[in-house]
Order: structure tokens, then C-alpha cells, then sequence
């Protein structure tokens, strides 16, 4: 069984997720981002609301332990890792379970974890995107394919035969001298962004697309498609895709510049 809300932590990375709560990417990306002592709060979206009402409630009553053990299997991978983590069922909905549990434990930073898109209902109805809007906390994307990750458990005692690689995106950022060179010795750093897109570091799928004005160094990322997804914006008027993404998980995978701009 999970346990109870606690006491607000002064450092707590809240996890909201559901049928993706006890999957083995949520685990490796929390225990990341919970390093240096911060406990963790897990809260599954699962109670049921009026209009669930019409369930069976021997329905209702399974999907609910169902939910409580997947709740009980994501703590279990938690605190193997050595994190403080704690979790509960919250509302059905899952902006009023964020809200709730925002207000309870003023975390340093939300993990909201969903299916990929063509499977995600709470991407269909902009869950994360809303959040985004509504609240200052940060708030990290991570897409979980249940069946991909059940096929790669029931694999690990064979030899796994070789899998394509994971799809990786090329994104550029365009900046100042100057900017140049403190993101050479410090990595990117959060900041605003063009008005509708939220704060943080502009990049694009194309070298040339501006994002600074004047001479200008180009540093070049990857990183996994499935994550820029969910930090993808408007289009610049040429058509070059536009993503708004946040600068410690562009840290995480470079930057590299592109050519020789030192003097």
C-alpha cells in the first residue's frame, strides 16, 4: 500500500503519473533528478470523480488496487535507488491532482509522466502544456511506452537481438560572442523567451533559423526526439521547427560548438 501525504520537504521533485507511474524510465529519470537529497512525492491520478459514477463499483474498486500497486511498484524502484519517496491516489483529473499536491508540498520541480502522443489522453486534452502555463515550477515531459519497456523486462535473461537506435533530434542555438562564452564554461541557462513560449533556451532544427541578433556562435545539441517533443512551439515564418526547451536537460546531452569561433 502507499503511504500518506507527508510534511512539505524543503527540497521535493513531485512525480505525476498513472498507468506509466512504475516504469523503469520514470524511476532512472527521478532518481536523476532527485539527486543530492531532495525526497520524492508520487501522486497517481486515480480517484474517482462524479462522473465515474456510473462504474460498476466492483469495476471501479479493481481499477483503483490496480492503480495502488502500480503505485506501490514505482515507491518499491524508488527507494531501491535510495530516494526518500512517498505517494498517494490523487483527484481523477490530473491538472486538480497537481494543483492539489502543488499546494501540499511546494516541490522544486514536477515530472509529469504519459504515454507517447497517439496513446496519451492526457496529451490529447494538453495536460502538460496547461500545466505549463498555469504554474512557475519547472515541469519535465517524460513520454513512457509501457509495452516496449514490459518486451524489454521479459528479454533480460536472454540475449536481446539489436534494436534500432533511439531517434535522436539535431537542435542549434544561436547566441552572442559573449554568450558564447559563458555558456562554453557554464552550459546553457534558463531564460525568456519570445512571448507564448515560456522561459527557456530557444533552439531549432536549422543552423541558420535566428535566435540572437548580430555575429552570432552556433552550438549544436542532440537530443532524443521523443523528449523535444513536448517543448516544441510555433514555427519560425521560414517553416524551421522552434523548441523551448529547458537548459539543464540541453546541458545533459552537450553543447557542442559548431566550428572554431575562438580568437
Amino acid at each position: 500500500m502507499s503511504t500518506s501525504p507527508g510534511e512539505p520537504s524543503d527540497r521535493t521533485v513531485l512525480v505525476i503519473a498513472n498507468e506509466t507511474c512504475a516504469s523503469a524510465s520514470v524511476a532512472e529519470e527521478v532518481a536523476y533528478r532527485a539527486r543530492g537529497g531532495a525526497s520524492v512525492v508520487v501522486v497517481a491520478p486515480a480517484l474517482a470523480r462524479s462522473r465515474l459514477a456510473h462504474w460498476m463499483s466492483s469495476d471501479l474498486e479493481r481499477a483503483q488496487e490496480e492503480a495502488e500497486q502500480r503505485l506501490t511498484e514505482s515507491l518499491a524502484s524508488l527507494r531501491a535507488a535510495g530516494l526518500e519517496a512517498t505517494g498517494y491516489l490523487g483527484d481523477a483529473d490530473p491538472l486538480q491532482a497537481l494543483d492539489d499536491a502543488l499546494r501540499l508540498h511546494r516541490p522544486i520541480e514536477v515530472i509529469i509522466s504519459t504515454h507517447p502522443p497517439q496513446r496519451s489522453n492526457w496529451l490529447e486534452r494538453q495536460v502538460v502544456r496547461r500545466a505549463r502555463e498555469q504554474y512557475a515550477v519547472p515541469i519535465t515531459h517524460i513520454v513512457v511506452d509501457v509495452a516496449l519497456e514490459g518486451t524489454r523486462t521479459e528479454e533480460d535473461a536472454r540475449v536481446r537481438p539489436a534494436t534500432a537506435p533511439e531517434r535522436r533530434l539535431r537542435l542549434f542555438h544561436r547566441s552572442s560572442y559573449d554568450e558564447a562564452i559563458d555558456i562554453r564554461e557554464h552550459g546553457f541557462h534558463d531564460g525568456p523567451a519570445p512571448v507564448g513560449t515560456g522561459a527557456g533556451v530557444l533552439v531549432s532544427d536549422r543552423a541558420g533559423a535566428p535566435s540572437a541578433a548580430g555575429d552570432a556562435v552556433i552550438f549544436e545539441v542532440e537530443v532524443p526526439e521523443a523528449t523535444a517533443a513536448s517543448f516544441e512551439r510555433e514555427p519560425s515564418e521560414d517553416g524551421a521547427r522552434r523548441f523551448v526547451v529547458p537548459a539543464e536537460l540541453l546541458n545533459r546531452h552537450g553543447p557542442v560548438a559548431v566550428g572554431d569561433w575562438s580568437e
